[in-house]
């Protein structure tokens, strides 16, 4: 600028500012280049007697560049009331991109139809662009389809827009027309494509657009092929993203994170941390994306050790703990078990939205904290968070679990007076399963026949399983008959079916059953527990032997039985589902995949150490009356989460107080 000064100041003296063409190369230096000057422009702009469209559209292409959009609207209301130059073709590009108020984008689009350039291209596409960003979708495909001349820029824009606002199929409508109509796909034009397939779930077309690029030279496009990885991860082919990404010559953060996100959303969460370490070897850093899919992954195998440990890192290597980051903090330690630590977690946070106060609250209803979760409701109200319906599944849950029946019929009534919020299906298992819980059989299947909507699987399943609880036979088998009826194949439904009738010792009816299960070939999923030692998480199931340490883990098993029994350890052989032999239905008991993951935790850990366990199914009574006697007998702390919530045991006393 300081050189600009004197060639402007001797350009003065020689009177050569006075041409409009000489002084519009001032103009445009000052508002276009990055060491310009926005306002010295505007005050060179007034020594000049008749401006060109030129110098005019430099200051309002100077105003959007610097991210001024107000400024460059006012400018060119400016221009037009005082007849400094007549708009030209490159005036509305940028007016365009600066409008952000619909009406003022419609006064615009009149003045450019007026001026007669309304079939010009390059218009209608920041035209176009401009609709799509004030939302107006109709509009912008209106304007899409008067055009003349669509060239790829037009194709690719009218794409993106309805990627943009979450209309994926109609973004891929438009692309098989581009298609038929013989237009080649550029770069942008296919990253809209597969933005548009990853949020419709539309393999078919990602394929497609796998085969197109393959055919047409892209190469090794880095950012069309981060697209592509993450619509494939989008669709569940996370074995296709992975081969995209081990061949990539040169990764970068964001498709690490593609990657991170795709195990763990394809369940495969083991393989989620060890690509991590595989990340951190090649000496990439993590950020809080990567950590927030890796905390998720530890949330679920109840890997607190390595939870902990991506914790530290996170603070080792400065990464700002926003409001997602926070919340999957708060959520890990909670589903870990940990919920002092997640509490503390919670208190920490400088910001917190409505998920992260209700992740604590779901920690606390499935640590059986109830009343610790409804204080923190009202808490959470009182700090001027509104609770969602989210929010009010985990208050219900908590009720649930805690046995608070008039507190979660308040509760309940309080979702739709106070806050508006119409209870869904999810409300109302909750609480059938409140009710169901508490031994109101009857009040439960009241509330069923009253929903607003049929029953799914979840109310009834919530029904069904009360009535193992508590015994209630003939409610049990109307629950089981609309359960079948919903899903004749859904293998739950026969075995709880099953265990109620094998526990009332009805061996014909449960023998039927099974039956049924072998006919129709129903597959019942095996039962598994995890269990993290020195950061590796070993996996059990039934009667499990493929561990390198199976003859020790036995050995244990064996030891811990004898001990237990000597403390008045009973088998439950009630919950056993084979009218068989009593001594067979004990070694079957003694194999279920928690006791064996226990017995592992105790001959891996140090005396005295807490033992956590995870299971895919609900812990059996059986295992709960051993786990509490192993906690006093071998002095150990264990933490067990089930399908349904989390079981703390410790001298000889579980934090469910039996009532799961």
């Amino acid at each position: 600028m300081k050189e600009l000064k004197q060639i402007h100041a001797q350009m003065l003296r020689t009177g050569l500012f006075f041409d409009a063409y000489t002084a519009s190369r001032i103009v445009a230096f000052c508002a276009l280049q990055q060491s310009g000057n926005l306002h010295y422009a505007r005050l060179a702009l007034t020594q000049i007697a008749n401006p060109t469209s030129f110098t005019c559209n430099s200051i309002i292409r100077g105003h959007t560049n610097k991210n001024l959009p107000r400024e460059a609207v006012l400018f060119y209301q400016e221009m037009i009331t005082q007849g400094l130059a007549v708009p030209d073709r490159f005036t509305f590009p940028s007016l365009f991109k600066s409008c952000v108020d619909l009406r003022e984008g419609k006064q615009l689009h009149c003045h450019s139809t007026k001026l007669g350039f309304a079939s010009d291209t390059y218009i209608q596409n920041t035209l176009m662009n401009m609709y799509s960003h004030c939302g107006c979708l109709v509009s912008a495909h209106k304007v899409f389809d008067k055009m003349v001349d669509k060239c790829v820029v037009s194709w690719a824009t009218m794409i993106g827009a309805y990627t943009q606002w979450d209309q994926p199929g109609e973004a891929i409508k438009l692309y098989d027309r581009m298609e038929i109509e013989g237009l080649k796909a550029n770069e942008v034009t296919l990253v809209n494509v597969l933005t548009a397939c990853a949020r419709a779930r539309d393999l078919g077309t990602a394929r497609r657009v796998h085969k197109y690029i393959d055919e047409n030279g892209f190469g090794f496009h880095a950012v069309l092929i981060t697209a592509l990885m993450d619509a494939y991860c989008k669709c569940g082919c996370v074995s296709l993203a992975r081969d995209l990404f081990d061949n990539m010559p040169e990764k970068n953060l964001v498709c690490w994170n593609i990657m991170f996100n795709g195990h763990v959303e394809d369940s495969d969460y083991e393989e989620a941390l060890l690509l991590f370490r595989e990340m951190q070897l090649k000496g990439v850093k993590g950020d809080k994306v990567t950590m927030v899919s890796l905390l998720l992954a530890c949330s679920h195998l109840g890997a607190l050790e390595l939870g902990k440990w991506l914790h530290a890192y996170i603070g080792k290597e400065k990464i700002e703990v926003d409001v997602a980051l926070g919340t999957a903090l708060v959520d890990m330690y909670a589903k870990c078990g940990s919920i002092e630590i997640a509490v503390r977690v919670f208190q920490e946070l400088p910001e917190k939205d409505v998920m992260t106060w209700t992740a604590l609250i779901v920690g606390l209803a499935m640590c059986g904290q109830g009343e610790k979760a409804l204080e923190y409701f009202h808490e959470m109200q009182i700090g001027g968070v509104t609770p969602d319906a989210i929010t009010f599944v985990g208050v219900l849950v908590a009720c649930s679990h805690a046995g608070l029946v008039d507190e979660g019929i308040s509760h309940f009534n309080l979702m739709s007076k106070t806050f508006g919020i119409q209870p869904s299906i999810e409300h109302y298992g909750c609480m059938v399963d409140l009710l169901g819980r508490a031994g109101c059989i009857a009040e439960a299947e009241e509330l069923i026949q009253n929903m607003p909507m049929a029953p799914d699987h979840f109310v009834l399943r919530g029904l069904l399983s009360a009535c193992r609880i508590h015994g209630n036979l003939e409610a049990a088998e109307r629950a089981a008959q609309q359960l079948l009826k919903l899903d004749p194949n859904h293998v739950g439904t026969y075995v709880l079916l099953s265990k109620i009738y094998s526990s009332l010792r009805k061996w014909d009816e449960a023998e039927k059953v099974r039956e049924l299960i072998a006919e129709r070939n129903i597959k019942k999923p095996p039962s598994c527990s995890l269990i993290e030692v020195d950061g590796v998480v070993h996996e059990f199931v039934k009667g499990d032997s493929s561990h390198p340490q199976s003859s020790e883990i036995y050995n244990m098993l064996e030891d811990m039985i004898n001990r237990l029994k000597k403390a008045g350890y009973v088998p439950d052989k009630s919950k056993v589902l084979l009218d068989v032999e009593e001594e067979e239905k004990e070694t079957a008991l003694s194999l279920h995949s928690e006791k064996l993951a226990i017995a592992f935790g105790l001959v891996s850990t140090e005396p005295g150490t807490p033992i956590r366990v995870v299971k895919n199914l609900r812990v059996c009574s059986d295992c709960h009356t051993l786990t509490k006697l192993i906690s006093r007998v071998y002095n150990r702390e264990i933490i067990v989460r089930d399908r349904i919530r989390f079981h703390h045991f410790k001298d000889g006393a579980c934090s469910c107080r039996d009532f799961w």
